[in-house]
């Protein structure tokens, strides 16, 4: 071998240890973490947020191509319940914030291919915008109608989770406001939709490592708390002592990063 054509072995596989294939499998729960389907706006900055319809339908087929159940949060409550192990190959699809494009994108490909899913709701910005981002950094968009999301429920392919109220910074408010984010959105989700709201993700992951805003997360009767962190969680599940992490997949993912996420628990260093 030269050493020009050593130096190019030398590169590319510097360039492919960025992902993580060289790492050992990592045992635990597999809980997907989506936003946006769709194209991004003119103008966006938080592009990762978005995975175009073509990529979704082709993780999603992966996903029951190789044998994977999808979950919903009651099918994880179920199972905890009864004390009982996941399936050999599950994975729960979820969407945190409840937009418009998850009904008009992600929802027809979900019932096509036959998978579940599940969406966290922002309670106070139903059929409203993402009023949340800065529009200097990600251009509001249209959030889901309740109708929408009833017709979803009523599909028997999407359940839903709270996300708050108003997707705030929990630690940067008083712990009995975070405490009222987390309880009253429970509530109003509940009354909502007809069906208990067993599941709560943390708007930026921001409380998920606080014991404090943590503990007022299990006080207000949510079964299960996810976090933004990136990962796998073990089950049978310690509910006392961790929240739920997940794979956040971001929209320059492809097929193969999917599976070094459900295989290892992150695809890219």
């Amino acid at each position: 071998m030269t050493i020009a054509a050593a130096a190019l072995v030398l590169i590319a596989l510097g360039a492919s240890a960025r992902w993580t294939w060289w790492r050992s499998s990592a045992p635990g729960m597999k809980v997907l973490c989506y936003h946006k389907v769709g194209t991004p706006p003119p103008g966006s900055k938080l592009k990762d947020l978005w995975v175009s319809p073509k990529k979704f339908r082709a993780q999603v087929k992966y996903l029951l191509d190789h044998g994977y159940t999808t979950l919903f949060f009651s099918d994880l409550k179920a199972l905890r319940d009864a004390g009982q192990p996941l399936p050999e190959k599950s994975v729960l699809i979820t969407f945190d914030d409840g937009y418009e494009n998850n009904y008009t994108e992600a929802w027809p490909i979900l019932r096509e291919l036959g998978a579940k899913g599940n969406i966290f709701v922002v309670y106070n910005t139903i059929g409203k915008t993402n009023l949340w981002h800065n529009p200097a950094s990600e251009p509001w968009v249209n959030m889901a109608t309740l109708e929408q999301l009833k017709e979803m429920q009523a599909s028997g392919v999407i359940e839903y989770g709270s996300h708050t109220m108003n997707h705030p910074h929990l630690s940067a408010l008083k712990l009995d406001d975070a405490a009222w984010e987390m309880a009253e959105s429970k509530r109003q989700l509940e009354a909502a939709f007809g069906r208990e709201m067993c599941a709560f993700a943390y708007p930026y992951g921001d409380g998920a490592y606080a014991p404090a805003i943590r503990a007022k997360a299990l006080e207000a009767g949510y079964t299960f708390d996810f976090s933004f962190k990136q990962g796998k969680t073990p089950w049978p599940w310690d509910r006392e002592n961790r929240t739920i992490d997940r794979l956040f997949i971001r929209g320059r993912d492809n097929n193969w990063d999917l599976a070094l996420q459900l295989s290892r628990g992150a695809s890219r260093l």
